[in-house]
């Protein structure tokens, strides 16, 4: 065990980057950043994956995972239980260490209302707002706007409440939504490509932040929406949900989204490039970690992400920036799953020389994120077809190939090796999860 030092810890995740489309974050490398091989995501979404690197934890352990009837959008309790009750993982350990802490954000998952609150400062930069006071106008209103379920009962509300600044700064960021959807209709600007890291990069420029400090950024320029034609995102979706529960390709939305994405994840390098650049005064003290939380599926073998345990959604960049005083860690095993983030961490504070990785990873599913009801009528989805999609499905990676189990119906769905070792193997794997 080496001296214990206090470093400070940078997470950035490039939401939705598919390793494979991470080319531009080969500049990490005159920053002095080590690459590291066969990344791989422990979900094909946000929130578990997230959970995952902060804990240490498969979706199936920290128990923050999709269901039939647990969904993205009614997740809220059951995430911020969880992640109490696991004290936010690496977040709540280096608080206690005396760490101030910043969830700096541009996707709402990965906020206070998820779990990932009780930080020193939090943001929510969502795409409408381009500077970080903006951002904070915007969840006041958001707040405002659930209280009363109505447009004009949060102007009352506003109104009432002395707060005729805060109304005039929504309508103008609601006249400016409208314009830039206009304008992207005429083909004068496209709407789809910042996300909120204009507030972000606003947010760190020009400021001082406590050390030592924990900071978790999240920027969206990879994910969808791709196109105008997608701004309400019901193209993806119902895409997404065709090709889950009947294994039918939207061959528009391929189109659109193969044509589109590259474009968008080269962007978002750049933003995580400029975001690391504006952090360059720290960089000697800190361990800046930079990944992604999943990948997209354009066409090869799914649509969108979720659900699928495919390649294109689980294999992500993962690049590390080890503070001055430690010697970068070599990757021993031949795989390093996000979950190892913690002990990324935890060796970085410690001093510790032992190799990175491992020979067996995997990713969990237990079913598509979104509420199917949103595209289908009752009854129009064959009861089969939900069995199927909401079942605990478990890929896992290791030195002799890759194979999928399904959990429920012990059954080796997709193999890419020896058939005979990896069906043992995952099963092995599975056995060890449910223990």
């Amino acid at each position: 065990m080496g001296e214990r030092r206090r470093p400070n810890v940078i997470l950035l995740v490039i939401d939705t980057l598919r390793e494979d489309h991470a080319g531009g974050l080969e500049a990490l490398r005159d920053l002095g950043f080590v690459k590291y091989e066969n990344a791989i995501a422990p979900s094909p979404w946000t929130l578990p994956s997230h959970v995952s690197m902060v804990t240490g934890l498969y979706p199936s352990q920290h128990g923050v995972h999709e269901a039939y009837g647990v969904y993205a959008g009614t997740m809220m309790e059951l995430s911020r239980q969880r992640m109490s009750k696991l004290d936010r993982g690496i977040i709540g350990e280096l608080m206690k260490e005396g760490y101030s802490a910043y969830v700096i954000s541009a996707n709402p998952l990965i906020s206070a209302a998820y779990g990932f609150g009780g930080v020193t400062e939090g943001l929510v930069a969502d795409g409408l707002c381009r500077r970080h006071e903006e951002c904070r106008d915007y969840e006041r209103l958001i707040t405002a706007l659930h209280r009363s379920d109505s447009y004009l009962g949060a102007a009352l509300e506003l109104i009432r409440d002395g707060e005729a600044r805060l109304l005039l700064n929504g309508l103008r960021m609601l006249a400016r939504s409208r314009l830039r959807r206009l304008a992207g209709r005429l083909g004068l600007h496209d709407p789809t490509m910042e996300k909120g890291s204009l507030a972000i990069l606003d947010f760190l420029r020009g400021r001082s932040f406590t050390e030592p400090f924990l900071m978790l950024i999240n920027i969206m320029e990879a994910h969808g929406p791709y196109t105008v034609k997608d701004m309400n995102g019901q193209l993806a979706l119902r895409a997404f949900l065709e090709a889950v529960f009947f294994n039918r390709f939207d061959e528009e939305v391929v189109n659109l989204n193969r044509q589109s994405y590259p474009r968008h994840a080269a962007y978002a390098t750049r933003r995580a490039l400029e975001i690391v650049h504006a952090l360059k005064g720290y960089l000697d003290r800190s361990l800046v970690i930079v990944t992604s939380d999943h990948g997209e599926l354009l066409g090869d073998g799914g649509v969108h992400h979720g659900y699928f345990l495919k390649d294109g959604l689980l294999r992500v960049p993962l690049w590390v920036r080890w503070p001055s005083w430690a010697r970068p860690i070599k990757q021993e095993g031949a795989f390093v799953s996000l979950a190892q983030v913690p002990s990324i961490v935890r060796a970085a504070m410690n001093g510790e020389a032992s190799g990175l990785g491992s020979d067996v990873v995997l990713a969990e599913s237990f079913g598509p994120e979104y509420r199917p009801e949103r595209v289908y009528r009752e009854n129009e989805l064959p009861r089969e077809a939900i069995k199927r999609a909401f079942s605990h499905r478990v890929r896992v990676y290791t030195r002799r190939g890759s194979a999928t189990y399904n959990v429920d119906s012990d059954d080796v769905e997709e193999v890419s090796g020896d058939a005979q070792e990896l069906t043992k193997v995952v099963r092995e794997v599975a056995s060890g999860l449910a223990r």
